[in-house]
């Protein structure tokens, strides 16, 4: 059992609420084997994105250079996390968990025993994955 579906497992209902600067940023709710982790804020989710695949040569300060350095670096990180979300929503779905995660209460992405999608399974190899709002991905900047 992986470290996220023991905590999804250990966690029976409750919520949590992160702010950043006096700002409702994540909202997290957890019930029923179903955690919800609601993104209330845009901006604290790029910054946690960009903080993710920035290198330590720091590309933001060099122009459209950078910026096309940081979207390659952007695709690598995608391509090298693919296989651990496939692993997490697969161990997700044999313990009957799920986690979705939505943008200011819209659901954009389930993972677990309540997804279910052919266009995922294609893509990533698994039906526990189920993209429920592209829109939204793109709202997001994702």
């Amino acid at each position: 059992m992986l470290l996220t579906t023991f905590l999804a497992e250990s966690i029976k209902s409750g919520k949590i609420t992160v702010n950043q600067n006096n700002i409702e940023a994540l909202e997290i709710t957890a019930q029923d084997k179903k955690i919800d982790v609601n993104a209330k804020d845009k901006e604290f989710i790029k910054e946690i994105i960009i903080n993710s695949v920035r290198k330590d040569d720091d590309t933001a300060q060099k122009g459209v250079i950078g910026t096309i350095e940081r979207g390659v670096a952007g695709l690598r990180t995608v391509r090298n996390v693919q296989p651990m979300i496939k692993e997490i929503a697969d161990d997700l779905q044999r313990e009957g968990l799920t986690v979705t995660i939505s943008f200011k209460g819209d659901t954009v992405i389930t993972m677990g025993s309540e997804a279910s999608s052919k266009f995922t399974r294609l893509l990533l190899g698994t039906k526990s994955v189920e993209i429920n709002s592209i829109r939204k991905i793109v709202e997001l900047g994702l």
